[in-house]
């Protein structure tokens, strides 16, 4: 009998930051007007909310930019995108990231829907009106796209790592090499409109510990580092003081002093370009953002806290609110396949709804932090 070491496990992994931000403000949304999937453009608070925005994120890094194809959320990625120093990616488009549609309901108002649901004998937030998606629609081809943005960016960012285990065999037993058998297909479950209410009440008596299943995962991070010792080695070997004469030496020291200062004055001004980003990015150098609509955000976050437990915290009281125009929704996700090949991405909060860049916008003409009749 003898032991042989082989690896039987793989695990594939990435890592990436997820930002999700809702459109800007729209004539309709001041009306209260349900737009679907009319292709409404946005207000001139709009236009200044989303440079708000822009100019908000301007130094942050996205590796990847995604975005509703209807008009107002393209316009709002496209001031992001254009007022972004530091980006390179270039803007996908998706139909799975359009708004819900409302079917007879577009074009309505608000509260002609909700009138319309209590004739009908049903709760407002789970009345669907003739000819629009279910909201389970809407969160079947949201959490779609989250599986296929994992599965893409595993196959351009994915990492393995190997366990060896070992297995114990007779020494006449001929060395053939196994193979591991495709397990089914990657599962999805949906929480429904009619039993979140129950789950609400549950999550406000008990406190779900959950622990990431991960394993060690070791991230390069590729960080802004000021090399100041090379920086002054180089400087230094430019002047050569040892041949020249006092009043020499004394000028090239200050030239060589000056030079100095001036590359550190760059170097500051570059990691101060950096520190301008609102949100750290040591997590990973995959950095996503998602253009879209209150719909599909309020459905894939929906998704999130049910079917894969993520803790939202205080948030899961209000999770069928519809974000405000241009808050920022903010995860960090850690996705892996195990040899089971079950979907088992896990998600941690950092930033839930935030307008913060609309709260210190400098404009006396307009208020940009508004609520809209869409919201309430």
């Amino acid at each position: 009998m003898r032991s042989l070491l082989q690896n039987a496990r793989t695990v594939d992994h990435v890592r990436f930051n997820l930002t999700l931000v809702r459109h800007a403000e729209t004539h309709a949304n001041a009306d209260g007007v349900i737009q679907g999937l009319i292709d409404t453009e946005l207000s001139n608070i709009g236009y200044l909310q989303s440079q708000a925005l822009g100019r908000y994120l301007q130094y942050h890094r996205f590796s990847h930019i995604f975005s509703s194809d209807l008009k107002r959320a393209s316009e709002t990625v496209l001031q992001i995108r254009s007022l972004n120093q530091v980006s390179a990616c270039e803007i996908q488009y998706e139909t799975s990231l359009r708004e819900r549609m409302y079917g007879i309901a577009q074009g309505r108002t608000r509260q002609w829907l909700r009138e319309l649901a209590k004739e009908s004998g049903v709760p407002y937030i789970n009345f669907t009106p003739p000819g629009a998606e279910t909201t389970s629609q809407v969160r079947g081809r949201a959490v779609v796209f989250f599986q296929n943005l994992c599965q893409q960016l595993l196959k351009e960012f994915g990492t393995k790592s190997s366990k060896a285990t070992a297995k114990t065999t007779n020494i006449e037993q001929p060395l053939g090499s196994l193979t591991k058998e495709e397990r089914g297909q990657v599962a999805s479950r949906s929480v429904s409109s009619e039993n979140l209410s129950s789950i609400q009440e549950t999550r406000r008596h008990s406190h779900l510990q959950r622990s990431s299943s991960t394993g060690t995962l070791h991230i390069n991070v590729n960080n802004a580092i000021v090399r100041s010792n090379s920086c002054q080695s180089s400087i230094d070997s430019a002047f050569d003081l040892s041949s020249l004469s006092s009043d020499q030496q004394s000028i090239s020291s200050s030239l060589s002093l000056s030079s100095r200062n001036s590359s550190f004055d760059k170097q500051r001004s570059l990691m101060k370009s950096f520190l301008h980003s609102p949100y750290k990015n040591d997590f990973s150098d995959v950095d996503v953002l998602v253009v879209s609509h209150g719909a599909v955000i309020r459905e894939l976050i929906k998704y999130f806290a049910c079917d894969l437990q993520t803790d939202i915290g205080q948030h899961f009281d209000t999770i069928q609110e519809i974000a405000p125009n241009t808050s920022i929704t903010r995860f960090e996700v850690t996705y892996s396949v195990h040899d089971d090949s079950s979907f088992s991405p896990n998600l941690e909060l950092i930033d839930y709804h935030s307008k913060t860049h609309l709260i210190q916008a400098n404009n006396d003409e307009y208020n940009l932090d508004v609520v809209n009749k869409c919201s309430l």
